[in-house]
C-alpha cells in the first residue's frame, strides 16, 4: 500500500511540474522534436504530461525494472532491425 501511495504522489508531483513548464522549454521541446504528423490540433499537453508522469513515478519506484525493460526492449529492437536488413539484402 505504500508503494502505490508512494508512486501517486510522485505521479502527482511530476505531473503538476511538467504541467507547469509546458509554455515553456518542456512544450518547445515536443514543439521541435515531434513530427508533423504525430501532433495534433488540440492542446497536446493532456497526452504528453501524463504519459511522462506515469514514467517518472515507475522510474522512481522501480528503477531496476524500467532499466532491465529499456535494455530488453532495446535488444529486441536490434535484433528486428538485423533480421529485416537481412531479408532486404536477400530480397534484392
Amino acid at each position: 500500500m505504500v508503494v502505490a501511495l508512494v508512486w501517486v504522489i510522485a505521479f502527482a508531483v511530476i505531473l503538476f511540474l511538467t504541467l507547469q513548464s509546458w509554455d515553456g522549454a518542456l512544450g518547445r521541446f515536443f514543439a521541435n522534436r515531434v513530427p508533423k504528423h504525430m501532433r495534433s490540433t488540440g492542446d497536446e499537453r493532456w497526452v504528453w504530461c501524463p504519459a511522462i508522469a506515469v514514467l517518472g513515478a515507475t522510474a522512481i519506484i522501480s528503477p531496476v525494472d524500467m532499466l532491465l525493460t529499456l535494455i530488453l526492449l532495446a535488444i529486441i529492437i536490434w535484433v528486428v532491425k538485423k533480421l529485416v536488413g537481412i531479408s532486404v539484402d536477400r530480397v534484392k
